[in-house]
């Protein structure tokens, strides 16, 4: 198992590049991510599962501009391991599984932000030094310090995705199996309420008048196409 959470890591490192250094191809996205993570683990289902919860909170979410949004890239990461590897060991409540690998990597979301920050001052820093140099003749720095932006940038995707994933799989199987019944039933019926949660937030974002049509065009094509299928 340390093979597969290290190529994970690795793999969650390179697409963290994207999201700053590269351009933003989206495929840092829990749509992407967790799927692959998914059928490199063998549970292209939980993949996808995770996924949909994620992109549903999360969808309007976009780093435009200085805006800083939650970084879902470790939190799909995570969330689809650690899901992966419980269900692999727990075969019952698989939903309940997954919300609660969501609940324990929702925060490293967060940090992920809080760490974006302080690079981007740390790469204002050097921008300034970078700038001066420039001026005296000097650009050699400037490739350094692309370099020293993608290095940090793989680092702290690699380090947000291994150290909960490795070091956090046995300690938290534990504190979920030793939960009694009643919560763990309260965290498989909350999968529902998670469902609910996402849709109100893609019905905020098409409140619109001009765009309310499309969403409930869309509604009824999918749930005819599951009557079909």
């Amino acid at each position: 198992m340390f093979l597969e959470i290290l190529i994970i890591s690795i793999f969650a490192g390179l697409v963290s590049i994207d999201i700053r250094t590269i351009g933003g191809t989206m495929i840092s996205r829990p749509l992407v991510v967790s799927p692959l993570i998914g059928f490199f683990l063998g549970d292209l289902k939980i993949g996808f599962l995770i996924a949909t919860f994620l992109e549903l909170i999360w969808i309007g979410l976009l780093p435009v501009g200085a805006y800083l949004p939650v970084e879902t890239l470790p939190i799909a990461v995570v969330a689809t391991s650690l899901s992966i590897i419980f269900s692999g060991k727990i075969s019952e409540n698989v939903p309940g599984i997954i919300v609660f690998c969501m609940i324990i990597a929702i925060p490293l979301g967060f940090i992920g932000r809080w760490l974006e920050y302080h690079i981007r001052t740390f790469n204002s820093y050097l921008s300034s030094k970078v700038v001066l140099k420039a001026e005296k003749g000097d650009i050699t720095m400037v490739s350094y310090v692309q370099y020293l932006n993608i290095l940090i940038s793989f680092i702290k995707g690699f380090l947000l995705c291994f150290i909960p994933v490795f070091f956090g799989k046995g300690i938290l199987m534990n504190i979920y199996q030793s939960l009694p019944n009643q919560i763990k039933q309260g965290i498989f019926f909350s999968s529902w309420l998670v469902l609910a949660l996402g849709f109100a937030v893609v019905i905020e974002i098409f409140i619109l008048n001009k765009y309310i049509r499309y969403f409930f065009i869309s509604f009824i094509a999918f749930a005819l196409l599951l009557i079909v299928i």
